[in-house]
């Protein structure tokens, strides 16, 4: 087996399709012209409490992608030189900055200082807690990731509280979201409890990296990226049947579910680049995942601060340049398409931020 520090120069450069294409996905379903379930299609909106659909697919996806980066980026580490207390010092910062730029986009979309949990945030303590337990051997991660799984399984399923029903997983009948009463704003929607499977999401992605790191023959990743691809999928739909999925409280069965797609999309990208060499194809998404933190905040703040708040004339009044572009986009292709055009026009506003950088070597690592 090669030796895992020598490999960490290598940049896969499909991992960093995928990455992108979770980025660009996120752009895609954060950004429709409206949000009108009657308008945008049913795959681009978040399932409203159980089931999973394309949208709900996203934020794991990135997960994932965190968790396949972290062997690498340890590895290189070792390779450098690094003491683990310098690395656990500069994890530490990086999540802490993740935290507080995912609480400055809060606080810029709700006009007001906050510190409510959202996606960055985290991403942020998820890392944190991933890299913790990073040198661990595989073993013992692997352990740590089934149990994390059953652990908030456990919860749900014995801790009671007023109005609870043990057992639940109906929306304000259940621990998890008992619990996070007790911490959490009434905004926030997803569970801090959901942080424990969200840990096994992560730890699904370090194993994913870990097999890639040694060169190990692509026809044999393939088939193990294909068969853990088809083998999350059907058991997370077998333990749907008990543990319903569910983005918002994380479950089990969502953690396992949304892990096998990853491989299985994973697999897709790692075919087209890494074994057909089709780097032109998977070029976009690259450009992307070089720069994905940076343009997920860009254009945050793009929408708000300049697609949201600009006013222009329509129709004898005012209207933000949302407005403007989704109105004018559905009065030609109607308000479905109308609505896809605009998420792809704030897809290639990111793009071309993206592919500015790229072209400069700037890539701005959080």
């Amino acid at each position: 087996m090669s030796n895992p520090a020598s490999i960490a120069s290598e940049r896969l450069t499909s991992l960093d399709a995928f990455r992108g294409f979770a980025i660009a996905g996120m752009l895609l379903v954060n950004n429709p012209g409206t949000w009108d379930p009657a308008i945008v299609p049913r795959l681009l909106l978040h399932a409203e409490w159980h089931g999973c659909t394309f949208a709900d697919l996203i934020f794991p996806f990135f997960l994932f992608a965190v968790g396949m980066a972290m062997p690498f980026s340890d590895a290189r580490k070792r390779e450098q030189g690094f003491p683990f207390w310098k690395s656990v010092v500069i994890a530490a910062r990086r999540a802490l900055l993740l935290y507080l730029l995912g609480a400055f986009l809060k606080s810029t979309s709700l006009n007001e200082p906050v510190l409510h949990f959202g996606i960055l945030q985290r991403i942020g303590i998820l890392y944190f807690a991933t890299f913790l337990l990073l040198r661990l051997r595989s073993g013992w991660q692997a352990t740590i990731a089934v149990s994390a799984l059953f652990l908030w399984w456990g919860i749900l399923a014995f801790v009671s509280g007023p109005g609870i029903i043990q057992g639940s997983f109906e929306r304000d009948v259940n621990a998890a979201q008992y619990l996070d009463s007790f911490i959490l704003a009434p905004e926030d929607k997803e569970t801090i409890i959901s942080m424990i499977p969200g840990l096994s999401s992560v730890l699904f992605g370090v194993h994913a990296g870990r097999f890639l790191m040694p060169k190990t023959s692509p026809s044999v990743l393939l088939n193990t990226f294909g068969l853990a691809g088809i083998a999350g999928i059907v058991l997370g739909l077998a333990w749907d049947t008990i543990v319903p999925l569910n983005k918002i409280l994380w479950s089990s069965s969502f953690a396992v579910y949304t892990a096998g797609w990853a491989c299985a999309v994973f697999f897709l990208f790692y075919w087209v680049i890494e074994v057909r060499q089709l780097h032109r194809v998977g070029f976009p998404f690259v450009v992307y995942g070089m720069n994905a933190i940076t343009v997920y905040v860009a254009t945050g703040l793009f929408v708000r601060w300049v697609m949201l708040s600009w006013k222009v004339p329509w129709d004898g009044s005012t209207t933000s340049l949302t407005g403007y572009f989704y109105r004018s986009f559905s009065a030609v292709t109607g308000p479905t398409v109308g609505s896809l055009l605009y998420s792809t026009l704030i897809i290639l506003v990111g793009w071309l931020l993206c592919y500015w950088m790229h072209r400069r070597k700037l890539y701005l690592k959080v």
